[in-house]
């Protein structure tokens, strides 16, 4: 599902699981194992939809390796 932000408006607080997939580059299912196993918080909406905080998605990105 892809999301057409309105002139003018505020980026969306909430993201979909393709959209995170997406933007990390990663598959879908890696980002429901993320959340299966507690390490990507994301709320259920209704019984079927699933969004996830884009705060929460910058929580779980870390730096690896590089100097210092």
């Amino acid at each position: 599902m892809t999301t057409h932000p309105v002139q003018g408006a505020r980026p969306s607080t909430f993201v979909t699981v393709s959209d995170v997939a997406r933007d990390l580059q990663v598959t879908e299912r890696f980002v429901r194992q993320l959340i299966a196993t507690g390490r990507l918080r994301a709320v259920k909406v209704g019984s079927r939809v699933v969004r996830i905080r884009r705060s929460d998605v910058e929580a779980i990105l870390r730096p690896f390796g590089g100097v210092g």
